[in-house]
């Protein structure tokens, strides 16, 4: 059959029309798998200037390199933590809204108090990067020479040893709430909405001791505050004088981890992409003195891996809140 000039110049139109379309989709495709195309936030549910705060910013330094786009901080600390927690539980899963994720939030937490977020369905675990070394600190001018000396006080004057913590159900607070059951004393937990507050907090003598991480090591360098014991397995090489807990008689210690999260359903290319970025960005110097500045341990865990981590301890610490009749478990 034979096409006459205007059946030709329709044909020519639509076949030009099609290839346009064709490759407008493709541009587009590229365009949407191109992650990231925007900056990122990354939210922490700390006061800043604390341990999480300062080797979070170094992390999410190192990674802008790895991911081309800046990684804006935002610090949230309001409701311990849940209300950062529930934001980013909510938000889009397009791997632009991430979460530092801890111990605290994740597997404590939800034992404490009713929160607004399901810590193991709710979010997408990108990474962990390693975990806290907390440590039981006093004035160096406190008649406290040792943590044993500190809990026979507050055993035979319960209720007036304040202890600073960063928040209700922190690691800090479970660690020194362990240490008082199993000695019988009691103690008042003061809570600032992170490491950095307590600390400031007993510099100005508005406690008498508080339970930290590494953000307190500047003021053990400068003389005004003495450390009685870490919660951790084991001694930290930037504090090597300093006991463990399970050196002081005590049967346990406190992996109190911290790592990266989003929000549930990320794709799996992009959940890809930010985890490679996060674990590569913890071999830069600058993260790695952070962690050193602040006696933090430094473990790396893939997603896989944490989310196993998470699921494990959501157990774990539920089962040393009952224990201790905490939170959720005191009328038990």
């Amino acid at each position: 059959m034979t096409m006459d000039r205007r059946q030709f110049v329709r044909a020519l139109k639509t076949t030009a029309l099609a290839v346009g379309l064709s490759v407008l989709a493709a541009s587009g495709a590229a365009a949407q798998g191109a992650f990231p195309s925007k900056p990122i936030q990354l939210i922490i549910p700390f006061a800043p200037g604390g341990a999480t705060d300062l080797t979070s910013r170094a992390l999410a330094k190192a990674a802008e390199a790895k991911l081309g786009q800046p990684i804006a901080i935002i610090n949230k600390p309001a409701g311990g933590g849940a209300v950062a927690m529930q934001e980013v539980s909510r938000a889009q899963p397009d791997g632009y809204t991430l979460i530092n994720f801890t111990a605290i939030q994740a597997a404590i937490a939800p034992h404490m108090r009713d929160v607004p977020y399901d810590p193991v369905k709710g979010f997408t675990p990108v990474m962990l990067y390693g975990a806290f070394n907390t440590y039981v600190a006093v004035r160096s001018d406190s008649p406290y020479k040792s943590l044993a000396e500190l809990l026979d006080f507050a055993k035979k004057n319960p209720r007036v040893l304040t202890s600073g913590i960063s928040v209700i159900g922190a690691s800090s607070h479970l660690g020194m709430a362990r240490l008082a059951s199993d000695s019988g004393a009691q103690v008042t937990f003061v809570p600032f909405g992170g490491g950095a507050p307590a600390i400031t907090a007993l510099l100005g003598r508005h406690v008498s001791s508080a339970v930290t991480s590494g953000e307190v090591l500047p003021h053990v360098k400068s003389g005004d505050v003495r450390l009685l014991a870490t919660l951790m397995n084991k001694r930290a090489p930037e504090t090597p004088e300093v006991p463990t807990v399970r050196e002081l008689g005590f049967a346990w210690d406190i992996n109190s981890w911290l790592g990266i999260a989003g929000p549930p359903g990320i794709p799996a290319e992009v959940l890809s992409r930010l985890e490679k970025a996060f674990l590569e960005a913890m071999e830069d110097a600058a993260f790695k003195k952070s962690m050193t500045d602040l006696a933090m341990v430094t473990a790396a865990s893939d997603a896989a891996q944490a989310r196993t981590q998470i699921e494990s301890d959501v157990q774990v610490f539920g089962d040393i809140l009952k224990s201790l009749k905490m939170g959720r478990y005191t009328q038990n």
